[in-house]
This record gives structure tokens, C-alpha cells and sequence, in this order.
């Protein structure tokens, strides 16, 4: 199927290089990363507020940008593009009233009262119509500068951290409503995060960027069991990560020795005898129940040891486990993460002994060389 957007540029601002390459259909991709890394950037090339130095640029098979690497051959100005922007600060204008801001800029006004009345309902702002923004909570301007954008009924739609000055629970709803106006309006969103959890939440495709470049981009689940680099595996969350090497493969696993023990890894393309990156993710560490037989999945990769650390996080714990069996020189080995309600049937605390597994399927071997 053909690409609704697609996004080939370079650009250079001071010392730091964008490098884009991504295409996208009707679905939300997230651009995912550090401050700093470039993510804002990409969306205001795209939607015209920067220029790239080169590339392209298309929506719909409209050529919104194009160079040939020597001059800018089209550049269609922000007000053509029919790209809804909304900024992390809301930019909504305190003077106007909920109903005046999502319909500036409105050129048909009977067609705009319409509309108005449909996104009203949509984004949950009945009633509010005559209020001022500093009237209204952060998820009520967040749904207004939403509306704005989508009053011009655009073809691509870019947000730029929607949730940031969110707090948990009314994030949650305005993640739902998204969702459910995407595919309504079944067309293509990039939305800018740093945040894992709202990066899980609500990407279709989840694009990894780190210091100007996409290191990373597929399905969701993909990118977050697959990491193909150290930085990528970093950003995801796969704080577990280990240098080791292949001492032998068979159809059934890649063997990895570790600090002197043997590690069982799903099979893949590796080479005898070198020398590897793997990681696994803190809630793929199993804690072995000791009154019961191991279950099959999480025989392989067993070690004891003691939980040196741990860290309340509200419905899980952190906890930070160092093996007995090894001497690796660092504080802990692992991290592992476990929901309360098991923290407390099992009686978990620091300085209690434990054996835990390393999940095999989920023992993931980064390709980077």
C-alpha cells in the first residue's frame, strides 16, 4: 500500500544533523527519544516551520518539499500543507473564548459552526464554548489546541508531547479519545514523546530517535522486544544489558557464555565465536516460586542470588539482584521488575536470597556490530 506521508530530509542546525527517513499510512507513529535528540525538529520540518537542506517531502502524493541536493526545487508554504500542529504549550490566545480559538482562522464560517459543534462533542468541551483558556484545567486547553488543528480538517496531524503537563489519569482519557479520532478520521499522526508509557500507548509504529537520526522504526512490539542497538535497547527500557559471547548454536538456542555461566538465547544468525551484545527487559527476569516445580519457559538461564536494592513504584517494584554465582564487580546484575501483588506472596525484601531465570525467549541478541 502506498505511503501517505513520506519523509526523506536532512537538515543541520549548529552542530546537531537531522537524518530522516520514515513513510507512514493512516496510523500513529511515534517519534520516541531523549530530550534534546531531534524530535521537535522533524515535526517542524514536515509541517513547513523549517526548512530541510534537502530531501522530500510528500502527503498524499502532493510534493510538499524537494531539492536536489543543490536547490530547494518546491517548498509550499505552512498554510497550504494541511498539516493540523499542535505545540506543547497549547499557543491558545487568552483573549478569545474556547469556541473563537478553534475557529481561527476558519475562512467558511457556517461550515466552521458545524464542524465546531461535531469537535465540541468529540473532544468532550460542551459546555465550555464560552470559557477563556485560563478558565479551563491543562487536559480542557490540551482538547481545545487539539480541535484548532483539526478544524481545518487536515491530512496529517503532529503533536508535539500532548501529555507532558498531564497528569496520569486524564492523560489516559485523552490517549483513549485520540485513538478512537484517528481512526475516525483515518489519517496519519506523528506525535512526539519521551515518555515510554504514552510511547506504548499509543503508537501503531514507534520510531526511535537519538541525536538526529531515526536509529530505529517498525511495529511497536517490534522495536520493544528487538532492539537493534545498545541505544535503542537503552531507550526502551531494556535496562539489562550484557556483553558476552556465542560458544555454540544448534536449532534450538544460540549458547552465550556470561561471566562463566552458559546462557541460552533464541535462535539467530550469529557467528560462532564472537563477541555479543544482549539485554533483556527487568519484567523478564522470573523470580523462581520455591514451593513450586520450575514451569517449562524458565528452566534455562537459572541463578541464585540476594536483592541488594529495591524501589516502591506505586503497582510494581524495582528490585536489583546480584548473583552469587559470578563476580562481576558491579553493586547488582539485574534489575527486575515484579507487580506488588507478587512482591508480597513471595515475601520479597533486601537481603533475601532468590533464584531467579532469564527468560530465554526473551534473552534478545543486538545485531549492532
Amino acid at each position: 500500500m502506498k505511503p501517505i506521508l513520506v519523509a526523506h530530509f536532512s537538515k543541520k542546525l549548529g552542530d546537531f544533523s537531522l537524518n530522516v527517513n520514515l513513510e507512514l499510512g493512516k496510523e500513529v507513529l511515534v517519534l520516541f527519544g531523549p530530550s534534546g535528540s531531534g524530535k521537535t525538529s522533524i515535526l517542524r520540518c514536515i509541517s513547513g516551520l523549517l526548512t530541510p537542506d534537502q530531501g522530500l517531502i510528500e502527503l498524499n502524493g502532493q510534493v510538499l518539499f524537494s531539492s536536489d541536493g543543490k536547490r530547494v526545487k518546491a517548498n509550499v508554504p505552512v498554510h497550504l500543507r494541511q498539516i493540523g500542529f499542535v505545540f506543547q504549550d497549547y499557543a491558545l490566545f487568552p483573549h478569545m473564548t474556547v469556541a473563537q480559538n478553534i475557529l481561527y482562522g476558519c475562512k467558511d464560517r457556517k461550515k466552521g459552526k458545524e464542524l465546531l459543534s461535531i469537535l465540541m462533542e468529540k473532544m468532550r468541551l460542551k459546555g465550555l464554548e464560552g470559557h477563556y483558556p485560563h478558565q479551563l484545567s491543562g487536559g480542557q486547553k490540551q482538547r481545545v489546541a487539539i480541535a484548532r488543528a483539526l478544524m481545518a480538517e487536515p491530512k496529517l496531524l503532529l503533536l508535539d508531547e500532548p501529555f507532558s503537563a498531564l497528569d496520569r489519569p486524564v492523560r489516559r482519557k485523552l490517549q483513549s479519545d485520540l485513538l478512537r479520532l484517528q481512526e475516525e478520521l483515518a489519517i496519519p499522526v506523528v506525535l512526539v514523546t519521551h515518555d515510554l508509557e504514552d510511547a506504548f500507548a499509543m503508537g501503531h509504529k514507534l520510531a526511535v530517535v537519538n541525536d538526529g537520526k531515526i536509529e530505529q522504526i517498525g511495529e511497536k512490539e517490534e522495536v520493544f522486544r528487538h532492539p537493534r542497538t545498545r541505544a535503542v535497547a537503552r531507550f526502551i527500557g531494556a535496562r539489562n544489558i550484557l556483553e558476552g559471547k556465542v560458544v555454540g548454536k544448534d536449532e534450538g538456542a544460540v549458547h552465550i557464555e556470561w561471566m562463566g555461566l552458559v546462557l541460552e538465547a533464541p535462535p539467530q544468525e550469529v557467528t560462532v565465536g564472537s563477541d555479543v551484545v544482549f539485554c533483556i527487559r527487568p519484567e523478564d527476569v522470573m523470580i523462581v516460586r520455591p514451593d513450586r516445580p520450575v514451569r517449562e519457559g524458565i528452566k534455562e538461564n537459572l541463578l541464585t542470588g540476594v536483592i541488594v536494592r529495591e524501589i516502591h513504584r506505586g503497582n510494581h517494584y524495582s528490585l536489583f539482584f546480584k548473583a552469587t554465582s559470578v563476580e562481576t564487580g558491579r553493586d547488582y546484575d539485574f534489575e527486575i521488575s515484579i507487580p506488588v501483588h507478587a512482591y508480597w506472596r513471595l515475601d520479597l525484601k533486601v537481603g533475601k536470597e532468590v533464584m531467579v531465570s532469564l527468560k530465554k525467549s526473551a534473552l534478545h541478541i543486538i545485531p549492532e556490530p
